[in-house]
């Protein structure tokens, strides 16, 4: 599948979200995708993840974490933008420590990539486990306000 046929799929569940990023990973570990084609796509899946208020359920979190850190690139703005966008919605902490690391060192880094870096990880604060953590809280405290 491409990306359009991504875009023009109807709402899914958690779970049919769960088997389509498993088969995205799969096609471009099987060199079906290009590197952009995979990143267009989990671009798409994990809007419609976030619309699920659900975390990316194990092992496939895991793989994409494991995949997206090897194809971690801080001489590309486009890469780092879209792992960054990718890391921080779905949770995944090891691209999100590969991220930390890779500003250890500035000086082989452009200015533009390591402004992105340091807003990610100032969007993400000690709250990588869980994107929803925070929105969740003030659902609660929204719940606990109501007359």
């Amino acid at each position: 599948m491409k990306k359009d046929d991504y875009s023009k799929m109807p709402w899914v569940s958690a779970d049919d979200l769960y088997f389509l990023f498993e088969q995205a990973i799969k096609d471009f570990e099987q060199s079906k995708l290009s590197k952009k084609e995979f990143f267009d796509i989990l671009d798409e899946l994990t809007m419609r993840q976030v619309d699920t208020y659900e975390i990316l359920k194990e092992p496939v979190r895991e793989q994409l974490d494991n995949e997206l850190c090897s194809l971690w690139n801080t001489e590309n703005y486009d890469d780092v933008d879209i792992i960054t966008l990718l890391l921080i919605s779905l949770g995944l902490k090891n691209t999100y420590n590969k991220m930390k690391k890779s500003i250890e060192d500035t000086s082989e880094l452009s200015p533009e990539i390591l402004e992105e870096i340091q807003d990610a990880i100032e969007t993400v604060g000690d709250n990588i486990d869980n994107p929803y953590q925070d929105y969740m809280k003030k659902i609660d405290k929204s719940k606990i306000e109501e007359p």
